[in-house]
């Protein structure tokens, strides 16, 4: 697991009236799209995780994985956090093993990641989710507020995730299934870390994010124990 990124600066409960109008809007689809530079059938998944991402209404990230390395081809966004998040899907969906490319939609079900009507079935029929407000407070080091509406925690709290990305990656591949393309990557996740146990809603959150210092944006989940199905998610630009 990464390292915890963030330090959590403030935890109050009070609700102010913006985060309460953010309660009665429905959140964004988060799409995780697992994936590797090694595998021959993910630049599809890649691809169409791009045009996905165009739409405001969902968050899509990349995880890329270690685990098609030794196919000849070091993936360089690879991160262990990847797979370990991937695994604790395929615990939570009772799966009994993991592959890319992988797209897991609002943390609750899966599809192969460059099928368009499974994918686009799976957000229609999506969980509702909260929207989790964020501003930049300061850039250097960027410190967020952070404001989760009043909704309906599961019993025992939820998870706050932090997942700091780089928008756009483009990488020659030199060896391995791939060898010889041009991939185009969008919202490479750089690093990700559960960041606090929430028991209480509303909340609000000042998070000094020192360590994302050099990334494109960062998005917020909040999901159910035991990385569970989401139930609220943001996200915000860093420059």
């Amino acid at each position: 697991m990464a390292r915890l990124l963030f330090v959590v600066l403030a935890l109050a409960v009070a609700v102010s009236p913006r985060v309460a109008d953010a309660s009665s809007e429905r959140g964004p689809v988060v799409l995780e799209l697992f994936t590797s530079q090694g595998c021959s059938a993910c630049p599809p998944a890649d691809k169409l995780l791009a045009k996905l991402a165009r739409d405001n209404g969902i968050i899509a990230l990349s995880f890329h994985v270690p685990y098609w390395d030794h196919m000849g081809w070091r993936d360089p966004f690879a991160l262990p956090v990847s797979v370990q998040r991937q695994r604790g899907y395929a615990r939570a969906m009772k799966e009994r093993s993991v592959y890319t490319p992988q797209l897991v939609v609002q943390g609750s079900a899966h599809a192969v990641g460059h099928d368009r009507p499974a994918i686009e079935r799976l957000i229609a029929a999506a969980p509702p989710s909260a929207s989790i407000t964020i501003a930049l407070a300061a850039r250097q080091p960027p410190t967020l507020r952070i404001e989760i509406p009043d909704l309906a925690l599961p019993q025992g709290g939820a998870q706050l995730w932090v997942i700091a990305f780089a928008r756009s990656e483009v990488r020659q591949v030199f060896d391995g299934e791939n060898a010889g393309h041009t991939l185009h990557h969008t919202n490479v996740v750089r690093w990700a870390a559960p960041m606090a146990a929430i028991e209480a809603v509303p909340a609000q959150l000042t998070v000094s994010a020192a360590e994302a210092d050099g990334a494109d944006g960062i998005a917020l989940v909040l999901q159910r124990p035991r990385q569970g199905a989401i139930i609220a998610a943001g996200q915000v630009a860093l420059r």
